[in-house]
């Protein structure tokens, strides 16, 4: 079922996976519970977990009121530990090369259908914080754009 279309069917899990679960996949989970609500759970999970939420995440996910403060960063092997099957999820997305890679490997033996949107990480300008804050929010506009359109039957 991999590589499938979910469209027309009913989903009620997804799984946003992203290298650190620090920016786009947090970013990607709150703008979600922000359209969605709770018609779908959702979680995000990264592949490494070394790190703490961007602080950068938090200011302009704030700006659209996507509360991300108290994220916990988590990575997929944490989750799993957890109890929380990767190949339980109905869908998955993969907002980097990296993750999609592990995304396949937790769910080789599941029917959980995988999806690739390959978001660009927002570029930091150590010496321009308003250069830094405009990419985060492209970031932020381009995952809200897609969870828009990918789940418009659902809000």
């Amino acid at each position: 079922m991999k590589g499938k279309n979910l469209k027309n069917k009913i989903i009620q899990s997804v799984l946003f996976c992203c290298n650190y679960n620090s920016v786009r996949s947090p970013m990607a989970e709150g703008i979600f519970k922000k359209l969605i609500d709770r018609k779908i759970f959702v979680q995000s999970a990264g592949v490494f977990d070394t790190l703490e939420i961007d602080g950068f995440t938090v200011k302009v996910c704030d700006e659209i009121n996507v509360k991300l403060s108290t994220h916990r960063v988590r990575s997929l092997r944490e989750m799993e530990k957890e109890g929380g099957f990767i190949g339980s999820f109905d869908l998955i997305i993969s907002l980097t090369k990296e993750s999609l890679a592990e995304a396949y490997k937790y769910s080789t033996y599941s029917s959980v259908v995988i999806e690739d949107w390959n978001v660009d990480e927002p570029i930091k300008n150590e010496n321009d914080i308003n250069q830094t804050l405009s990419s985060y929010r492209k970031t932020r506009d381009v995952i809200f754009d897609k969870i828009k359109d990918r789940f418009e039957d659902y809000i």
